[in-house]
């Protein structure tokens, strides 16, 4: 098969898992009162007893691959082949970007109940709790590993959006701070919006993370940067607590939620950790990650 309208990625996912974990969490200083974002599989004991309310975060990381786009006038000779039809679509749909950037869904695991895709959806309910895929807008490590140095870096010289006083998440340049970090601006984040039967389904977007297309062929509008996302949650943490869980009220719904998924049968309150053992399952089975944005009114 002919694969030199392929560009291949040189980043990993666990890489990329590892490194949007650990910038979350330090983006929110360990001296904060207010706010901190934890990772629940890292945090074994009292995770959920720190703050008295918080967001859930439910993260799939995905590997950005590339591919070269269609010229003007040229013809495939193998239109039915899925990643042509995704060149073809964005030559259509004038979003013909060099490289075109996409991703594809995740196989069924062997045991699952439903595939990782609709699961993740299912976990999108803002605005109390957010689901989304998170890919790098890079194929190259260099790249990559410059944004986050370059992130590191304007943290020291005050772009972080905590440094001075967590009141900053009120005001107009809060928006304008996290917009200023490279590491996060150099990602694309995509809520799943549509239920599918089958993992052959993709993304695809440009290195800006404009341009947006879910295949089969739909333009997707909106702002997918991860700086704009998490900004866009903080915000929301700060004008209101209404929606948000408490550890009862989430525990509640993870017990729901077993049962409509049929995860398992074990009663959860006879854990330790419910939680904990929540986000075991997820990241096992289904390889999503969860984070608590945790925080006290």
């Amino acid at each position: 098969m002919n694969i030199n309208y392929r560009v291949d990625s040189e980043l990993s996912e666990d890489q990329i898992e590892a490194d949007v974990s650990s910038y979350l969490g330090y983006i929110t200083p360990f001296w904060s009162k207010r706010f901190k974002l934890i990772s629940v599989d890292e945090q074994a004991t009292g995770a959920d007893k720190l703050f008295n309310r918080f967001i859930p975060l439910y993260l799939q990381f995905k590997v950005s691959e590339g591919l070269k786009p269609l010229n003007s006038g040229f013809n495939l000779k193998s239109p039915s082949r899925p990643l042509q039809k995704i060149r073809s679509f964005r030559r259509t749909n004038n979003i013909n970007n060099d490289p075109i950037l996409y991703f594809r869904l995740r196989d069924k695991a062997k045991n699952a109940f439903d595939f990782q895709h609709n699961i993740l959806k299912s976990l999108n309910q803002p605005p109390r709790q957010f689901g989304f895929y998170v890919a790098p807008l890079t194929l190259k490590i260099e790249e990559y590993d410059k944004s986050l140095e370059a992130s590191m870096l304007e943290k020291i010289f005050g772009v972080h959006p905590f440094l001075y006083r967590e009141e900053i998440i009120n005001t107009d340049s809060f928006r304008h701070r996290f917009g200023m970090i490279p590491f996060l601006r150099g990602h694309v984040s995509i809520p799943p919006h549509e239920t599918v039967s089958t993992s052959e389904h993709y993304y695809s977007f440009s290195k800006a993370g404009t341009n947006i297309a879910w295949h089969s062929g739909e333009k997707l509008y909106g702002d997918f940067r991860l700086s704009s996302q998490i900004e866009s949650i903080f915000k929301l943490i700060y004008y209101s607590s209404d929606f948000s869980f408490n550890r009862e009220t989430y525990i509640n719904f993870i017990e729901d939620f077993f049962k409509k998924f049929n995860l398992q049968s074990t009663n959860l309150r006879s854990f330790d950790n419910p939680i904990l053992e929540f986000a075991h399952n997820l990241k096992t089975e289904y390889n999503i990650k969860l984070l608590l944005i945790s925080f006290n009114k």
